[in-house]
């Protein structure tokens, strides 16, 4: 049924008093700074780009006089991404020739669906390998790059209405130029809409030329140009990349132009537009130019995958590992490069990836309605790429979170298990990255088809409840998670028996669930039962048990059990050192857990190398807005706060809350951790007043999800207590709370 999604690592969250993390936003030095200020510096327009002098002269003007934003409006496939790329070219190449020019910094975006996660995929910013996890750096770097009003933003292919994309709407506030390409009239009063029209004949003749060719200089014979121009003008309708799609197929079938009208006007073949530019006819017309192209079963079958795909450029290597086999291809039929050549896929030469145009991906996808039967070998593929490798980094296939969505939506999968493995595996990703909202919906999608076609006792089913239990415990909605880790261990018990690893997966969960409310008597019973079952079928030296031995740990630590819970923390950290390694995030939360425990004793040395250790390799593998990293920020603020560096103790503190605040959201129970843990600090420095405010903000939090009883809304509790005594020593704290909290609701 896929990966299962289990508590591996309790990172001690509770601080004594603390508990937190936030964002550090590292930016690039000015010199480190360069022109082109995203990863897509090879944005070029095609080789036989021709005819838009005069839109690219006024579009240019309007740029350079400081013109804030424009929209460069027009159907799909006339030309719109070329004219952008053209003039991305033009300033790239101006700045290498002598470092002048209107612009300071270039960038050109491939639009995504929303306009946070393409920034973050396309703009550098000092952050981490991957920069697609960090929204608040990438906006960040992006409004420092244009505070001078030297930037000229690209952004590409916009498909949604600004009045759905906030980040587009942020775009209005971004100083300098900003091109948009959409196939939408307009978006805001901000952008000024620039509309491009179709080229005229002998434009779209020279491009036929160039690609019938192959850009050698060779013209059409004379007696050809009438029917050439017929072709193009009353057949064509002089849309520009259906003229690319007749000369490949020219090309191919070394047809004359006498040959194309005639298959053309025999298979009815003709473009006809509304007056406001929409096509009348574009299916049937392109279903002329697929029949002509005399595709094998093999290439539609590769067309139909690259009609769920987004529009995003993916490598050769891993075309050929997702599709070939549904294609009943090999690396050697060179199928890929024939569809190139026969014009319905692009291909950059640089980046060795492959495209199919949206306008030739949305017929295909209204023709073909692609099937799982069809694409099974291309799902499994891409389901094995959302798998997070051993060293335990999401960065690598976080790349294809994309793809996996389009094919939950778009691919027809039926009602039965074939989909399940695909979102089980893309909810995990999502989970582990801390994009719960999106996991949950797909957990429960999941569940949902398990519970039909298995029924409620399955073992898969149980699975199903252990996933979205674990997403809503991860978002601090511990009532509902126990409510679906006691059914699956009711289930695993029932159908699997005690002995089984499974069932011993469900101790584990629903202990951890236990813990996280201070019910560390349960737990701890739990843990052991997981513990032995796991010692006694993998052995000692496996992963699972070490977490066993960190799990039961974390339950001694929280009662100051601290030796027992050392002994244990080291014991889980061999074996993670040794079977995992240095570098996995495991291995982190070991190092994290054993400097909790130095901490609580006062070993302030120790706890800080193995802290700092340990947010090294999160930071490195997980990037800094993981919730572990914003863990390893709070830990680290402690041991700086115990050693009286309160300034240090106060930085970390705060991007931990920044973090949970914009990943958990403001009512988690790990924000009102990083609540309490920076009023903490301000108490620490004598700061009564303004640490009230915070405890209060933390209180509450912890009333509504934790409850009175819990450890740590009593601490919380303790500590605006102590807060107000000295912030007013005559006064009655309980009257007092009461009033705040009645007035915070």
């Amino acid at each position: 049924m896929g990966p299962e999604t289990v508590n591996k690592n309790r990172d001690s969250n509770f601080y004594g008093p603390y508990a937190g993390r936030d964002l550090y936003i590292t930016m690039f030095q000015d010199s480190e700074r360069e022109f082109v200020v995203t990863h897509n510096a090879n944005i070029k327009p095609v080789s036989y780009f021709t005819g838009r002098e005069t839109e690219l002269r006024e579009l240019r003007q309007k740029i350079e006089e400081g013109r804030k934003s424009v929209l460069v409006s027009g159907m799909g496939g006339i030309g719109k991404t070329h004219i952008c790329r053209k003039l991305f070219e033009e300033y790239l190449n101006k700045h290498a020739e002598d470092g002048s020019g209107p612009f300071k910094h270039i960038g050109y975006i491939e639009y995504s669906g929303d306009m946070d996660n393409s920034l973050q995929s396309c703009l550098k910013f000092k952050q981490q390998d991957s920069p697609e996890q960090n929204q608040k750096a990438a906006w960040r770097e992006l409004e420092y790059l244009a505070s001078e009003g030297k930037l000229l933003l690209f952004v590409d292919n916009v498909d949604k209405p600004m009045c759905e994309d906030e980040g587009l709407q942020r775009l209005n506030g971004i100083p300098g130029a900003v091109i948009l390409t959409s196939r939408q009239a307009s978006l805001s009063d901000g952008f000024e809409p620039y509309r491009i029209g179709f080229l005229d004949i002998q434009q779209c003749k020279k491009i036929y030329e160039k690609v019938r060719f192959g850009g050698c200089g060779r013209k059409i014979k004379p007696e050809e140009i009438l029917d050439l121009e017929y072709v193009i003008d009353n057949l064509a309708g002089r849309h520009t990349i259906t003229v690319e799609l007749l000369a490949h197929l020219a090309r191919t079938k070394l047809w004359a132009v006498k040959r194309i009208r005639e298959e053309l006007e025999k298979k009815g073949f003709q473009l006809a537009f509304h007056k406001d530019e929409e096509f009348v006819n574009i299916q049937e017309s392109y279903e002329v130019l697929y029949d002509l192209s005399e595709l094998t079963e093999g290439e539609q079958n590769i067309l139909e995958a690259f009609s769920v795909f987004p529009y995003v450029p993916l490598a050769v290597d891993v075309c050929n590992e997702w599709l070939l086999a549904d294609a009943g291809a090999s690396e050697d039929d060179d199928i890929l490069i024939e569809l190139y050549q026969k014009g319905w896929l692009e291909f950059d030469v640089e980046q060795e990836s492959y495209t199919l145009h949206p306008v030739f991906g949305q017929f295909i996808y209204e023709k073909n309605r692609p099937e799982f039967e069809n694409h099974a070998g291309f799902i499994k593929a891409c389901t094995r790429y959302l798998e997070i490798p051993e060293n335990g980094s999401p960065l690598e296939c976080q790349q294809y979170i994309p793809f996996a969505e389009n094919a939950i939506k778009k691919v027809n999968m039926g009602d039965g298990l074939e989909q399940i493995e695909i979102i089980v595996a893309l909810a995990h990703l999502l989970q582990y990255i801390a994009e719960y909202r999106k996991a949950q919906e797909l957990y429960e999608k999941a569940l949902k088809i398990s519970e039909r076609v298995l029924g409620e006792e399955h073992p898969d089913t149980a699975t199903g409840y252990n996933n979205l239990a674990h997403v809503y415990e991860s978002q601090g909605e511990y009532g509902k998670a126990e409510g679906l880790y006691r059914k699956a261990l009711e289930i695993s018990e029932r159908v699997l028996g005690e002995e089984h690893l499974d069932t011993a997966t469900s101790y584990n969960n629903l202990a951890g669930v236990y813990a996280s409310q201070g019910e560390y008597g349960k737990a701890e019973g739990l843990y052991e039962k997981a513990l032995e079952i796991r010692e006694r079928v993998l052995g000692e030296e496996h992963p699972d048990t070490a977490t066993g031995y960190n799990n039961l740990a974390y339950v001694y630590a929280s009662q100051r059990e601290y030796g027992k819970a050392e002994e244990l923390y080291e014991k889980a950290l061999e074996i993670r050192e040794r079977v995992l390694g240095e570098e996995h995030p495991d291995t982190a939360a070991s190092y994290n857990n054993l400097a909790y425990v130095y901490a609580s004793q006062g070993e302030y040395g120790k706890a800080e190398e193995l802290h700092e250790k340990a947010l090294e390799i999160r930071e490195r593998v997980l990037g800094e807005e993981h919730p572990s990293t914003a863990t390893g920020y709070n830990n680290l603020a402690y041991v700086y706060e115990s050693q009286g560096e309160y300034g240090k103790a106060e930085g970390l503190c705060r991007k931990a809350l920044e973090i949970r605040e914009r990943v958990l959201g403001e009512e988690h129970p790990d924000t009102a951790a990083s609540y309490n843990n920076l009023a903490y600090v301000y108490t620490s420095q004598g700061n009564n007043e303004e640490a009230l405010s915070y405890y209060l903000k933390a209180y509450r939090i912890c009333m509504l999800r934790l409850g009175k009883k819990h450890p740590n809304t009593q601490i919380v509790h303790k500590n605006v207590k102590i807060a107000y005594s000295e912030w007013n020593p005559d006064g009655d704290f309980e009257q007092w709370l009461e009033e705040k909290m009645k007035q915070s609701h």
